[in-house]
């Protein structure tokens, strides 16, 4: 996601904190950038930028423009379910098939499709044998972490966020099974 903006711009100004909260966030497979049109000026003439800011996304190369809210929440939200790569340790675990996972990343190792890093898959080996429970205090621990997160670390946080993310993944596979089930 680009931010397009001017120095001069009070709307810029203005969003220049929330975004770099934002930047300083995101999960890393996510791109959050800035590009200064006034030192930039071809560049955004080549996007046709004519207001400021102007926040664009790309997905599979294709431009989009962001037109939602500008508070930190909205934007954190739009890239968590929109940009970032999420793990699902259900598919990397083999407990789902290729055609049911959403996303995937290339494991530089050996080629295969994977979402999740070792440590997050970890953490869902431990996580998919707990009750329903356990997983909701869990989930809700880890909420109550990031809600107080201001002095934690980025990649704390992005950690906070991706195993609750895996928590509700987890949660969300065993509660459409047991319905199949029915």
């Amino acid at each position: 996601m680009v931010k397009f903006y001017q120095t001069w711009c009070g709307h810029s100004i203005r969003l220049k904190p929330v975004w770099d909260h934002l930047a300083k966030d995101t999960h890393p497979s996510a791109f959050i950038a800035n590009v200064d049109c006034g030192l930039s000026k071809d560049l955004c003439r080549s996007y046709h930028i004519t207001k400021y800011p102007t926040l664009r996304y790309y997905i599979d190369g294709t431009e989009y423009d962001y037109d939602d809210a500008l508070s930190i929440e909205s934007l954190r939200e739009f890239v968590d379910a929109n940009l970032v790569v999420q793990c699902n340790p259900l598919f990397d675990l083999g407990l789902i098939r290729r055609d049911e996972r959403k996303t995937s990343l290339k494991s530089q190792s050996n080629g295969e499709s994977t979402t999740c890093s070792q440590r997050a898959l970890n953490f869902a080996k431990k996580w998919i044998e707990k009750t329903l429970n356990e997983r909701e205090k869990e989930s809700e621990r880890l909420e109550g972490l990031l809600a107080n997160s201001d002095s934690t670390t980025a990649e704390l946080r992005s950690w906070m966020r991706e195993r609750r993310d895996m928590l509700k993944v987890i949660g969300d596979h065993q509660l459409h099974s047991s319905s199949d089930e029915l």
